[in-house]
């Protein structure tokens, strides 16, 4: 079995998130879970388990990545706070969650769930647009 984000096409990945692009160090996935509006996750264009193993540059490229992405989201759903966590305990290729947080919205003063027990799906459309907004933003 290979690796859920060097994968070209991973259907399990496929089933969770939608690619907005790759940037200069990684390539940004939209969730399909939408329980945090404009939630996405980051993951390095090149298979490292840890944040250290990257060079200067893979850091340098990565961390502008988020900064930017965190940034359009915040504005295009204006949120109140975004969450960014990196895990990968069984998902070894380093990645990096970007979760906008409400303060009328689920978990806001908390750590966010992985996998919310209730999640929020939109239409096919309402993600495209989302993508679209996020691809113009970021200049994709």
């Amino acid at each position: 079995m290979g690796c859920f984000y060097c994968e070209e096409h991973n259907q399990d990945r496929e089933a969770l998130m939608i690619k907005v692009g790759e940037m200069k160090g990684g390539v940004l996935h939209l969730f399909r879970d939408q329980t945090h509006k404009g939630r996405c996750v980051l993951a390095l264009k090149g298979h490292k388990k840890e944040f250290f193993e990257c060079s200067d540059q893979e850091r340098a490229d990565l961390s502008e990545d988020l900064a930017r992405a965190s940034k359009a989201i915040k504005e295009l759903w204006g949120c109140d706070k975004i969450n960014i966590g990196s895990f990968g305990d069984t998902n070894p290729h380093l990645h990096f969650h970007i979760v906008p947080k409400y303060k009328d919205g689920p978990e806001f003063g908390g750590v966010f769930q992985m996998n919310f027990p209730d999640p929020v799906r939109f239409s096919e459309e309402e993600y495209q647009e989302m993508v679209a907004a996020l691809r113009e933003k970021l200049g994709l």
